[in-house]
């Protein structure tokens, strides 16, 4: 049986987003993603986009605070539409992970900073739950602290606390890091 082409895409066409002032269209090979920008703007950050991205059959939504130069790449990156994350809405934001002290000498850095997807909100009967954290354009997996991490994570913070508790006992400034 041969398949027939999708008349939503023909072969040939430029990807590159229709933007029509702040709302635009992306045909993509296997969805569609539907973006606009959503009124709320504080000239400090980058505005916020919401994505629906769909096919055929199912939908899901994005949202994400990049400048408008950058949401071609986003858009590129993003998951199929599945069963699975059918009517879920995501936000797509940065996080930080603290780093051991031993990688810390050798990077000298504190924080590593990556990109991840949050569920904001999944249908009932959707294996995603509110709050369930993913790595970047990977919703297969989500991320999950061991109890190792959960522990050493104590570790720190208790360590930062009592640093912070000593300090103020000495009247000294409290870090930056508070």
């Amino acid at each position: 049986m041969r398949r027939r082409k999708n008349p939503n895409f023909p072969e040939g066409r430029d990807l590159t987003p229709e933007l029509v002032g702040d709302e635009g269209l992306r045909r993509c090979p296997n969805y569609v993603v539907h973006f606009r920008r959503l009124p709320h703007h504080d000239v400090g950050i980058p505005p916020f986009w919401e994505l629906h991205v769909q096919n055929s059959r199912t939908f899901y939504t994005v949202n994400v605070g990049i400048p408008a130069d950058e949401l071609d790449l986003v858009i590129q990156r993003l998951p199929e539409p599945s069963s699975e994350n059918e009517g879920v809405v995501f936000v797509r934001a940065r996080d930080e992970l603290i780093l051991p002290e031993d990688i810390r000498r050798l990077c000298g850095e504190t924080l590593l900073p990556f990109l991840i997807y949050k569920v904001v909100s999944a249908p009932p009967g959707s294996p995603f739950k509110n709050g369930q954290r993913y790595n970047d354009a990977d919703l297969t997996r989500p991320i999950r602290p061991t109890e190792a991490d959960k522990v050493a994570n104590e570790k720190r913070k208790q360590a930062l606390l009592d640093r912070f508790a000593h300090e103020t006992e000495q009247g000294y400034s409290p870090s930056p890091r508070f």
